[in-house]
């Protein structure tokens, strides 16, 4: 995972024909596998806006996780996706909205930032 993060952070495109096997990953055990998925997700969403929203349940489940980094990593994935699918809005800003209740600070801003984009 880690490799393929790597490369769609300047490449999205190369994700076209792994993209299943990552959305398969999102919920691994093992949380280095759970986190990188979720950046994948969040580097490919905006040139594969229509293919990434398949994997939106698994990544508000990662939103819940007990580890930070797997929970950064999902509201990466998350905001990333809505920026890219704003169809999505209407579905995931209250789920949002919920998930800043229960997140520490780090995490909160990822979604703060994207939700006053929208006040903006």
């Amino acid at each position: 995972m880690e490799a393929i993060e790597y490369v769609t952070k300047e490449n999205p495109e190369f994700v076209g024909d792994c993209l299943d096997f990552v959305t398969e990953h999102i919920n691994d055990k093992a949380p280095r596998v759970r986190w990188g998925a979720c950046r994948i997700i969040g580097n490919v969403a905006p040139k594969f806006p229509d293919k990434v929203k398949d994997a939106v349940p698994k990544l508000l489940e990662n939103a819940k996780d007990k580890g930070t980094v797997v929970r950064w990593s999902a509201a990466f994935a998350l905001t990333g996706i809505v920026e890219s699918n704003p169809k999505m809005q209407k579905e995931l800003v209250p789920e949002f909205e919920k998930i800043l209740e229960k997140n520490n600070k780090g995490v909160k801003n990822v979604y703060l930032k994207f939700l006053n984009t929208l006040i903006s």
